[in-house]
């Protein structure tokens, strides 16, 4: 886990790998801008909770024949690569989550042709301004924090888009922590089957008194996101103490398990080498 208290390194002058740009709507293709569209729409509905963070959870996240070709689409296990094998793997040494890195050339490695157009045009709607601005929108009152503006203008401000499909598999566990910069907003898409466990989803935790703490109970768990088929769990991403965006995953169990989510991250600046620096710790 990373520190988020720990300052980043300023992007380099040049590099071959960087977090992409907002793509425009009208530069999308029709299936990519339907998709935007209505994912956008969804956020706009949704109700956000404010404890212990803004935090948000939506169900339809995608349009419903979009929904089932991801999961009929779902790249092969070989297509995706270990996350982070020396934090993530099991008693035999095999990797625990692995990740494909959509916006940043991964796609390629999927085998089939009309898969890969189509994992791109799930990407580009993701990376669109118009999602962005919606889920900025939604969460203004802590992205306006996290970039110490006003919250009207959390909308005019730069965004740096990531996306990534993430796999996770028995014995993967994740420990309360924050993400931190330069993460503004973290948007986990869960790509679940119908009938799975739902105490699957992703945990929001909170810091524990300084009476629990010397008792050896750091943080507690205030709620479980449903990992549900279509849905989404969405965050401001804090360090600030009294909105610190504490999350994580409790040990999964069950050999059969298999965990699929794509990860959508929006960062303040345009960081280098940003799924190598930054999406592996997470």
């Amino acid at each position: 886990m990373a520190d988020a208290s720990v300052a980043h390194a300023e992007p380099a002058a040049a590099t071959k790998e960087r977090a992409a740009a907002l793509k425009p709507l009208d530069t999308l293709s029709p299936r990519a801008r339907r998709i935007a569209e209505h994912v956008a729409a969804r956020v706009a509905g949704v109700a956000v909770e404010d404890v212990p963070y803004e935090n948000f959870y939506l169900e339809d996240a995608f349009p419903a024949d979009i929904y089932a070709e991801m999961r009929r689409r779902m790249p092969p296990r070989e297509a995706y690569l270990p996350l982070n094998i020396k934090r993530w793997k099991n008693a035999q040494g095999t990797s625990t989550r692995d990740r494909l890195r959509l916006s940043e050339g991964e796609i390629a490695r999927i085998p089939d042709a009309e898969a890969r157009a189509f994992w791109q045009d799930v990407t580009d709607a993701l990376m669109s301004v118009t999602v962005q601005q919606a889920v900025y929108a939604k969460l203004a009152g802590d992205v306006a924090r996290r970039l110490g503006c006003r919250p009207e203008e959390v909308t005019d401000k730069q965004a740096w888009p990531t996306a990534m499909l993430v796999r996770d598999f028995a014995e993967y566990k994740l420990k309360p922590h924050p993400d931190g910069p330069p993460r503004v907003v973290t948007m986990m898409f869960y790509l679940a089957d119908p009938g799975m466990p739902e105490d699957l989803g992703t945990s929001v935790y909170r810091r524990t008194s300084a009476l629990q703490r010397l008792m050896g109970r750091r943080f507690e768990e205030v709620k479980r996101f449903p990992f549900r088929p279509n849905s989404a769990a969405t965050f401001a991403v804090n360090d600030l103490p009294d909105r610190i965006s504490l999350h994580g995953r409790e040990l999964i169990t069950g050999p059969e398990i298999v965990r699929d989510s794509l990860i959508v991250a929006w960062l303040s600046e345009d960081f280098p080498e940003f799924g190598a620096k930054h999406n592996d710790a997470y």
